[in-house]
């Protein structure tokens, strides 16, 4: 289970690549949105919290279908002009799912498939950052480090070829 910072990253990364208007001032808030729709889907945590049950947890919240609702309400908010932003931040919320089945090899898995199959689904290719609740304190500091050292280059990469694509 990715911690917000390779979450973050990878949400920017995507909005980097897809955003339309990348202008310099004001690029950074796109940015910082591709990043909190990206940690989004872990909003289901206040489900858990609310009703005294783990199992809500990489529910409905990290399946495909509930990306494809946010991104259409993303649609129907921005309008068809900016329909590329819609999809970009939509895609960026879908990430959300996508790296937690990835890289997820202890646990039940995401519910990717959700209305369609409650089943979860686990790829599990590395295990980044498992069980960080079991962690103390310097382990989740060593995770969040990792997850910066593997994501940030990623987001560099992209928003300096954005950036020098533009000029």
């Amino acid at each position: 289970m990715p911690l917000p910072v390779a979450h973050g990253l990878l949400g920017a990364s995507i909005v980097a690549a897809l955003h339309p208007e990348p202008t310099r001032r004001l690029y950074s808030i796109p940015l910082l949105s591709g990043a909190v729709f990206a940690i989004a889907a872990d909003l289901d945590f206040l489900l858990v919290f609310a009703l005294h049950s783990k199992s809500w947890h990489r529910g409905f919240t990290h399946s495909v279908v509930f990306a494809l609702l946010i991104c259409l309400l993303g649609y129907l908010i921005l309008g068809k002009q900016r329909l590329k932003v819609a999809l970009a931040y939509g895609l960026a919320f879908t990430s959300h799912g996508l790296l937690d089945c990835l890289t997820s090899k202890v646990g039940n898995g995401v519910e990717l498939l959700w209305p369609f199959s409650t089943e979860r689904v686990r790829l599990g290719w590395c295990g980044l950052s498992e069980l960080p609740s079991h962690l103390p304190a310097s382990g989740i500091l060593k995770a969040l480090a990792l997850e910066f050292v593997l994501f940030a280059p990623l987001f560099l990469a992209v928003a300096l070829l954005r950036n020098s694509a533009r000029k």
